[in-house]
């Protein structure tokens, strides 16, 4: 991850010494939705669990780009996590000892760790006194699994990517010097994860996640 940020760090200034581009730092107040399905497939009985959990969210987030001369903005953002939520269910599991069922709940509950993206705002329009920008951004991160199985199971952690498209206005304050803000809509849908049980049973999971969010920032440029 370290690694990671410093190939984003570097790009960012690369960019920003070429386009002799103001700097722009601020902060966002990001409200996400997030849509998450998966499958666990025991390997003892070939079941397949099916769950599907919807959270919403209020999170920060920092942000630090180049601006150009014509409205563009090339930078990253970071969030150290967004929760994902949880869900529960209760069920029967055979169990080795007898030819009963043993009731057990199973809490599915993960969340997104150091979120990073870099991305893209590209102007086309004006309008109202603010300017309409296009969004194209890649997001890294980890999905920490958090789960709480009656079967005993657990799922590691694992890095995804996602892909980001958006819309939003932007334009300068009328009051405070070099202040600007920012409002989007952005759409990402992430690399689904797959995992096999860290214990070796045999037992796997695969999910997918996908996230709709509503974004106001407010930056500093010089």
């Amino acid at each position: 991850m370290k690694r990671f940020i410093t190939i984003l760090l570097s790009f960012l200034f690369i960019s920003f010494q070429s386009a002799k581009a103001e700097l722009g730092i601020g902060i966002t107040g990001a409200y996400h939705m997030f849509d998450a399905s998966g499958t666990e497939t025991t390997r003892t009985s070939g079941e397949n669990n099916n769950g599907s959990h919807s959270e919403d969210v209020l999170v920060p987030e920092l942000f630090l780009e180049a601006l150009t001369d014509n409205g563009a903005a090339i930078g990253f953002s970071y969030i150290p996590t967004r929760e994902l939520g949880s869900k529960s269910r209760t069920d029967t599991n055979p169990t080795a000892a007898d030819s009963g069922n043993d009731a057990g709940t199973y809490t599915a509950k993960a969340e997104l760790d150091n979120v990073v993206q870099f991305y893209l705002d590209y102007p086309f329009a004006d309008a109202g006194g603010a300017t309409i920008y296009g969004k194209v951004g890649i997001q890294h991160a980890t999905i920490a699994t958090l789960e709480s199985l009656n079967s005993g199971s657990t799922y590691p952690d694992e890095d995804v990517l996602g892909l980001t498209l958006g819309l939003g206005a932007k334009g300068d304050l009328p009051y405070g010097n070099n202040l600007y803000y920012k409002a989007e809509a952005a759409y990402t849908d992430f690399e689904d994860y797959s995992e096999n049980d860290e214990a070796g049973t045999g037992n796997k999971v695969t999910a997918e996640l996908e996230d709709i969010a509503l974004k106001l920032s407010v930056g500093y440029k010089f």
